[in-house]
């Protein structure tokens, strides 16, 4: 049971509740409810959208085990990004990605800026206090927007792990966009 009730807004209730699931089906309601054919690390993207028209977003991340003795526990992944804030057209952005229980790790972006996918490779957690455990990479987004970032991770036994991060990318301030 996926829940999404306790969404709310300070400019008015909330009046409509997007999910989409990583299958690329949908659902609507602030509940839903869903099972998973297999194990992963799923994320679910929430939409919500209130009264007055604003929009937002919110990930829930769902853990499916397969509960046989000896079943690989799937991967999990961490993404983040800075910075999270001030974002405008033409910045760098750095994104930091590292995926846990695996040893291969390989992680692919989609930044939703319709760029090409980008592939990169964190250390898997094979050293928990590894300073340079994560895969970094810098992305620019051209113009202003509202984009959700999605990387993905894959575990020994083919297994995945999904994570979703929200950019907000505003315009370049008019005296900047002139030098």
């Amino acid at each position: 049971m996926l829940d999404g009730s306790r969404s709310w807004s300070s400019s008015g209730g909330i009046t409509r509740f997007e999910w989409t699931f990583g299958d690329g089906t949908k659902a609507e309601g602030a509940n839903v409810e869903r099972a998973y054919p297999r194990p992963g690390s799923y994320s679910e993207v929430l939409k919500i959208t209130d009264a007055a028209g604003n929009v937002d977003y919110d990930f829930a991340v769902v853990q499916v085990i397969d509960g046989r003795a000896g079943a690989e526990v799937p991967p999990t992944i961490h993404a983040s990004f800075a910075p999270a804030n001030g974002v405008r057209a033409g910045d760098p952005v750095t994104f930091k990605v590292r995926s846990f229980r695996t040893e291969a790790a390989s992680e692919t972006w989609d930044f939703g800026d319709g760029s090409p996918p980008l592939t990169v490779h964190s250390d898997g957690n094979a050293n928990s206090h590894a300073a340079d455990g994560y895969a970094e990479t810098v992305h620019v987004f051209a113009r202003p927007g509202h984009y959700l970032v999605r990387v993905e991770g894959t575990g020994r036994a083919g297994t995945t792990a999904t994570a979703h991060l929200q950019v907000r990318v505003s315009d370049r301030a008019p005296a900047e966009a002139k030098r």
